[in-house]
């Protein structure tokens, strides 16, 4: 156990991904372990799911703090002694700064420490909405495209633009609604997350320069 990746676990909302993550962290053949769920909101059903499995939740509301920077130099001061490796951010709707980048940079031996799921190509579409962009929903999008990709990358500065480490295609169907393509598109989200975690926990992720290389 105590040479498992200790995860901090980003939340805002349902926590459907933070569950998938915890369910895959009672195995103990996996590689990293959840020490702490952080949520923005103090209704979010993701601090029900963390007391369930007997993970501290640090309820840390935005709303109470003057600017994103102090938010976040409550939430670190909170963090410190669960001493996480890695930052999850998992459906957590806040735009992080370079507090928690440099918290988490440092904890990983000065390499990049957060990581984060992207409903879409990030490369195509940064922004909340990527499962409306691919349906053709969103002011930004060319047209109903015909797939859209699962994202999960590294977290830098800007909004959905860090190096990408993989991703996994969903198919668009004709017929799709967006709680169609939703539903689907979270079923690989529940796959993919762990999976990448669990590279990274194993050190086959590596960032060079702006790209990542994965090691077999």
């Amino acid at each position: 156990m105590a040479d498992k990746l200790r995860l901090a676990v980003f939340v805002s909302g349902g926590g459907s991904n933070l569950q998938a993550i915890m369910d895959a962290c009672a195995s103990d053949s996996f590689p990293a372990r959840v020490v702490a769920v952080v949520s923005n909101n103090p209704h979010a059903f993701a601090i029900e799911r963390a007391k369930k499995a007997n993970v501290p939740a640090l309820v840390i509301d935005h709303k109470d703090f003057a600017s994103r920077q102090e938010h976040e130099r409550e939430i670190v001061r909170q963090l410190r002694p669960f001493k996480p490796d890695m930052g999850v951010l998992a459906g957590y709707m806040r735009i992080v700064t370079p507090v928690l980048l440099d918290y988490f940079r440092a904890a990983n031996n000065d390499r990049p420490g957060l990581l984060n799921i992207h409903p879409a190509d990030t490369r195509q579409y940064q922004g909340a909405h990527g499962y409306e962009f691919a349906l053709g929903m969103d002011g930004q999008s060319p047209g109903r495209l015909d797939e859209t990709k699962i994202t999960v990358h590294f977290v830098d500065a800007g909004m959905d633009t860090g190096p990408v480490i993989k991703q996994a295609m969903v198919r668009v169907l004709p017929d799709d609604t967006l709680e169609d393509l939703k539903s689907r598109g979270l079923e690989v989200e529940h796959e993919l997350y762990p999976e990448v975690i669990a590279m990274v926990a194993q050190g086959r992720v590596r960032v060079v320069g702006s790209d990542v290389e994965i090691i077999n």
